[in-house]
């Protein structure tokens, strides 16, 4: 019925783009379980070709931490023609915080985590994050350089695959660039510029990133 397929937005009418959340679940298949909730200052752009699938749970885009009336931020969620973003359990893009797919870029997101305020994820061949990834404020995760750099007459290649394991903390102000693998565990502290696979269960800090303890926790 209608009703039970509401029930996911009356639960936060106060805050809900009623008009986006309904169009958008219609277009991309998920009306069923009304499980994309776009809230006020959202844009979105979802090509008549790109996928946007939500196994379980739900996704919500400039959501925010209180019931009170939130400042003004404009999150985005741009999927451009082919592009594809599988999302296999909840999670959230708080205000501000925008997911960018260019043509035919992939990206997988294993839920149970968050997008801070202000962070832009920009992908344009494939990025994967891992279940119960938390993502801080201002963060920038981009799987290209949106440049050639040309050697000796040869042009490098300037996009690669983004792996982000789970249960990651990537502190504020961090920037993850192409062609980087982060094991389970790992925390990035606040600046950090990882440009390197960092191993399983370790702290990173700093421009360029740099292991600086190993065999550590976060909860």
């Amino acid at each position: 019925m209608i009703i039970n397929r509401l029930i996911n937005i009356t639960k936060h009418w106060k805050k809900t783009d009623i008009y986006q959340t309904l169009k958008y679940n219609l277009r991309t298949g998920n009306f069923k379980k009304m499980n994309f909730i776009v809230y006020p200052y959202s844009s979105v752009f979802i090509a008549s070709n790109a996928v946007l699938k939500i196994d379980d749970g739900t996704f919500t885009i400039n959501n925010n931490w209180s019931n009170i009336k939130a400042k003004k931020y404009n999150s985005e969620l741009i999927l451009h023609s082919n592009s594809d973003l599988r999302i296999e359990n909840s999670f959230s893009l708080y205000q501000g915080a925008s997911i960018y797919l260019a043509p035919n870029a992939k990206m997988l997101i294993k839920g149970q985590g968050f997008a801070n305020t202000n962070t832009q994820i920009n992908c344009f061949n494939y990025i994967e994050i891992g279940k119960g990834t938390c993502i801080s404020d201002d963060v920038r995760i981009q799987d290209s350089d949106n440049h050639f750099i040309i050697e000796n007459g040869i042009k490098k290649t300037n996009t690669a695959p983004i792996i982000i394991g789970d249960h990651v903390w990537i502190g504020k102000n961090s920037i993850i660039l192409k062609g980087v693998s982060i094991g389970n565990g790992v925390i990035v502290a606040a600046g950090s510029v990882v440009v390197k696979d960092v191993p399983a269960k370790c702290l990173v800090a700093g421009n360029p990133a740099k292991v600086i303890k190993e065999n550590v926790e976060w909860e």
